[in-house]
C-alpha cells in the first residue's frame, strides 16, 4: 500500500496520540503495556487501509488477539470491571478503529471533492482565457472570419469581415451562406459554381477544399475580388460546423494585371528596337521601358563574353549628372556571375562589382540599393541587368522576385536575338568588304574639282570613293561599317591607293593638287602608310576628317609630320561643324580651311549664316590657312561666296559634280564687283605647277 501525504499525516498523529498516552499512564504511576501500544498502531494501520471497515476491522482483531494477553492489576482483576476486561477492551478497540476510519473516510472525500472543484475552476478559467485570446486573434486577423454553426447560420464575424463585406455584423449574423450571398451581390465565376444557391450548398457541404474567388458588390458600384476557403470548425466532426476566410486579392490583381502591362509594354518595346541599329539601342530601347516601372537613378546591361564582360547599353535619369563610365570592368565577370546567379537580388550599392568609385558615384546621385536582375536565356546566364535605385536595400518579395524574373527573361531573349542579329549583320557587311578588298575594281575613285572663283581656275581635286556593290550607299557608311569590322585601315588604304593610282595613270593637272581623306586614326597605320607612298608628295593634300574625337593630339601630329616633312600639307574638314572641327585646326594648324557644307549650301537665304562663313574665312586668313567652301549648290551661293573677301576656293555642285578624271567646270558669270579680293593671295599658297 502506498502511502500519500495525508496517510502519513494520520499516521504520525495515532502515533503521537499513543505516545501521550504512554506518556500519561507514566505519569500516573501506572505501568504501560507495550500491547496496548501495538493494537493501537495496527488499528491506525487498518483505519487508514481500509477506512472505517478497516479500522472496526483491526479494532476486532487487535481485541481478540492481543486482548487476552494484555494482564491486569490485581485490584482491577477483582472487580467486575477486570471480570469482562476483555471484552471492554475488544469494543474499546472496535469504535476506536470505526472512529478513526471515519475520520479519515470523511477527510479523503472532503479533500477529494475540493480538488476536483478546483481542477474545475481552473478548466472553466483556462476556457474562458483562451476563448478571450481567441476572440482577440480572430477580432484582429487581417483577413475576414466568419463562422457557421451545425445549422449553416452565421454566429462569428470578425472586424475584417465587417470591412470587406461592407455590412455590420449584426445584419449578417444568423444568414446562411447563399443568403449572404445573395444579399451582397456575389458573382460566382461560372466555372466553378453555377449558382449562388450551389455556392451556399458547397461551403455547407464542404464541397470547396480549394479557394474559390468571388466578386463582391462594394459600396459605390465598385467590385473587389475575395478568395474564399472553408475549412470544418472541427476536424474529427465535420458537422459541427464550418469556418470560412475571406481574403481580398483586388490588389494582388490589380498588381499582377500591371505586371503583366509592363512586360507587354516590354515586349512591344522590343519589338520596335528590332529595327533598332545596333544591339545597343535595342538595349537602350529595353532600359528606357524599365526604368518607367521602377524609380532608378541609372541602369546598364553587362554581357557575358568567354571569360569577360562588356556593357551593352546604359541609361541614367534625366537631371542626375548626364551619362556614367562603365562601372563594372571586364574583369569583374566572375565577380558579376556570382552576384546574378542566385537570382533577382536587391541590395547593398557596396556590392556592385569593380572599384568602390562605382557605388559612391551612384550614392552621389541619389542611388540607395542595386537591383541585379540576371539575363538567363534558354538556361545559360547570357548577361546581368543592374540598376541603381532609389529604393532601400530590402529583399525582394516573393511577387516582386518572380516579376523581374520573368522581365529578365524576356529581355535576355531580346538581348540575345538583337546581339545575334547584329553579329550576323556584321559578317554580312564584312563580307561586302572583304568582297571590295578582293576586287579593288568594285572600288571606283571619282573626282571633284576645288575652283579658285577669282582666276577662274581649277585649284585641286578631292578623291572620293564609289563602290559598285549592293546595296548602293553613301561612301561614308562604307568606311563606318568598314571599321566596326575591323577592316577600317584596309579599306581606307585601297581607297588611297585606287585614287593615286587613277590620278597617276590619268595625269593630274598641272598646277592642281590631289585631296585624300584619311581618318586620324589610321594615319599612322602600316596599310595606309605603303598606299600613300607612291603618291605624289608635293601635290598631295591629306584632308583629316572629323568622323571621330582626337585624344591624342601629339601622336596625330607625330603620325601627320612624315608626310608633311616630304612636302605634302594638311587639310581639315567640316570647318565649323562643331568643337572637334575646330580643335583640329587650332592643335594642327593646316594649310587648308574646309567650311562645312552645311553652312555654305542655301547660304542666300540665311544672314547669320553668311556673317559666320566671312568669320571663319577672315579666320583662315590670320592663321595663314586657305578656305574652301564646300557645298555650293546654287549660282546664289556662289556669287555671295564671290563676295567674301579675303582668298576663298569653292567647291561644290554649281561648279561640277564629282566624276572620273578630270570633270569639265561651269564657270558662272561674274561681274569683277562680286569678288574684289586679290588672287594673288591664293596663287602664293598654292603647289608649283
Amino acid at each position: 500500500m502506498t502511502l500519500g501525504w495525508r496517510r502519513w499525516g494520520l499516521l504520525g498523529g495515532a502515533l503521537l496520540l499513543d505516545l501521550g498516552v504512554y506518556a500519561l499512564v507514566r505519569l500516573t504511576g501506572g505501568a504501560p503495556n507495550p500491547l496496548v501500544h501495538l493494537a493501537y498502531l495496527g488499528i491506525a494501520l487498518g483505519a487508514l487501509g481500509g477506512g472505517a471497515p478497516g479500522g472496526a476491522g483491526a479494532g476486532i482483531l487487535a481485541g481478540l488477539l492481543l486482548g487476552p494477553l494484555m494482564p491486569d492489576s490485581a485490584a482491577a482483576s477483582a472487580s467486575v470491571l477486570g471480570q469482562w476486561g476483555w471484552a471492554i477492551r475488544l469494543a474499546a478497540y472496535v469504535g476506536a478503529g470505526g472512529v478513526v476510519g471515519w475520520a479519515w473516510d470523511r477527510t479523503q472525500r472532503f479533500w477529494q471533492a475540493a480538488q476536483r472543484q478546483a481542477l474545475a475552476q481552473r478548466d472553466v478559467d483556462l476556457r474562458q482565457t483562451s476563448e478571450a485570446r481567441l476572440a482577440e486573434t480572430v477580432e484582429a486577423a487581417a483577413d475576414g472570419i466568419l463562422v457557421f454553426d451545425a445549422a449553416q447560420r452565421l454566429v462569428l464575424c470578425n472586424a475584417a469581415a465587417e470591412s470587406l463585406l461592407g455590412a455590420e455584423r449584426g445584419t449578417l449574423l444568423g444568414h446562411t451562406a447563399d443568403e449572404l450571398a445573395e444579399r451582397l451581390g456575389m458573382a460566382i465565376r461560372p466555372e466553378l459554381v453555377q449558382t449562388r444557391e450551389q455556392f451556399g450548398s458547397a461551403i455547407g457541404t464542404g464541397a470547396l477544399p480549394d479557394p474559390r474567388e468571388v466578386s463582391l458588390r462594394g459600396r459605390g458600384g465598385t467590385r473587389q475580388v475575395l478568395e474564399v476557403r472553408v475549412r470544418p470548425l472541427h476536424a474529427a466532426t465535420p458537422d459541427d460546423g464550418l469556418v470560412l476566410w475571406l481574403h481580398e486579392v483586388s490588389a494582388q490583381h490589380a498588381l499582377t494585371a500591371t505586371r503583366a502591362a509592363e512586360l507587354a509594354d516590354l515586349q512591344a518595346a522590343a519589338q520596335a528596337a528590332a529595327g533598332a541599329p545596333s544591339a545597343a539601342a535595342a538595349g537602350e530601347a529595353l532600359l528606357v521601358q524599365f526604368a518607367r516601372t521602377s524609380p532608378l537613378v541609372a541602369a546598364a546591361i553587362y554581357l557575358f563574353d568567354a571569360a569577360a564582360t562588356q556593357r551593352l547599353a546604359m541609361w541614367t535619369a534625366p537631371g542626375t549628372g548626364g551619362p556614367l563610365p562603365p562601372l563594372v570592368p571586364p574583369e569583374a565577370a566572375a565577380e558579376l556571375r556570382d552576384l546574378a546567379g542566385p537570382g533577382a537580388v536587391r541590395t547593398e550599392l557596396a556590392r556592385l562589382p569593380g572599384p568602390a568609385s562605382g557605388p559612391a558615384l551612384l550614392a552621389e546621385r541619389g542611388a540607395h540599393a542595386l537591383l541585379v536582375v540576371p539575363l538567363v536565356d534558354e538556361g545559360a546566364l547570357v548577361g546581368a541587368l543592374l540598376a541603381a535605385t532609389r529604393v532601400a536595400p530590402e529583399p525582394l518579395a516573393p511577387d516582386e522576385a518572380a516579376h523581374l524574373r520573368a522581365m529578365g527573361a524576356l529581355a535576355a531573349g531580346i538581348v540575345r536575338r538583337a546581339v545575334a542579329d547584329e553579329e550576323a549583320a556584321q559578317q554580312r557587311e564584312r563580307g561586302r568588304i572583304e568582297a571590295v578588298l578582293a576586287d579593288p575594281a568594285l572600288l571606283v575613285p571619282h573626282f571633284q574639282p576645288i575652283v579658285d572663283l577669282a582666276r577662274r581656275r581649277v585649284a585641286g581635286y578631292e578623291a572620293l570613293a564609289r563602290f559598285r556593290l549592293e546595296p548602293f550607299q553613301p561612301p561614308d557608311r562604307w568606311f563606318a561599317q568598314a571599321s566596326a569590322v575591323g577592316l577600317g585601315a584596309a579599306l581606307q588604304a585601297l581607297a588611297v591607293a585606287r585614287a593615286c593610282a587613277v590620278a597617276q595613270a590619268a595625269g593630274l593637272p598641272a598646277g592642281t593638287f590631289l585631296s585624300l581623306n584619311v581618318s586620324p586614326r589610321y594615319l599612322s597605320d602600316p596599310m595606309v602608310t605603303a598606299a600613300l607612298g607612291h603618291a605624289q608628295f608635293e601635290r598631295l593634300v591629306i584632308e583629316v576628317t572629323e568622323e571621330e574625337a582626337v585624344a591624342d593630339y601629339g601622336a596625330l601630329r607625330a603620325a601627320i609630320a612624315p608626310y608633311l616633312a616630304r612636302g605634302a600639307r594638311l587639310a581639315v574638314d567640316d570647318a565649323g561643324a562643331g568643337y572637334a572641327s575646330m580643335r583640329h585646326v587650332t592643335e594642327l594648324r593646316p594649310a587648308f580651311l574646309k567650311l562645312d557644307a552645311l553652312l555654305v549650301r542655301g547660304l542666300g537665304d540665311d544672314a547669320a549664316r553668311q556673317a559666320l562663313v566671312d568669320a571663319l574665312v577672315g579666320f583662315a586668313g590670320a592663321i595663314g590657312a586657305i578656305p574652301i567652301a564646300e557645298g555650293a549648290e546654287t549660282p546664289a551661293d556662289l556669287t555671295l561666296l564671290a563676295r567674301t573677301r579675303g582668298p576663298l576656293l569653292v567647291q561644290g555642285y554649281a561648279l561640277a559634280r564629282p566624276g572620273p578624271p578630270w570633270p569639265p567646270v561651269a564657270f558662272p558669270s561674274l561681274s569683277a564687283a562680286t569678288h574684289p579680293r586679290q588672287p594673288a593671295e591664293v596663287e602664293g599658297h598654292l603647289f608649283p605647277l
